[in-house]
């Protein structure tokens, strides 16, 4: 006679593979909405003024926001890659 024995475990790991590494439906994707615009890739662009506290301006108004250290060393004129958020 045929025994169920292997087939009851080829089945038991295929439905656990499936379950692990296949789509779970009926659950939320990682990504979560926020109220922050969609992250642009970086471009190097100019300074062309700072905002206070720790705001670059390029000349089409698109912002960069830099660490304090980064926002003290950085002169208005220069350019600054970074990724630029159209406000």
């Amino acid at each position: 006679m045929f025994s169920r024995t292997p087939l009851l475990v080829l089945a038991l790991a295929l439905v656990t593979a499936c379950q692990a590494n296949g789509p779970v439906f009926g659950q939320t994707s990682d990504i979560r909405p926020t109220r922050e615009p969609v992250l642009a890739a970086e471009v190097t662009l100019e300074v062309v003024t700072k905002r206070d506290p720790d705001a670059l301006v390029s000349r089409d108004g698109s912002v960069c926001r830099v660490a304090p250290d980064v926002y003290a060393s950085t002169r208005v004129g220069s350019v600054f890659r970074c990724r630029w958020l159209r406000s």
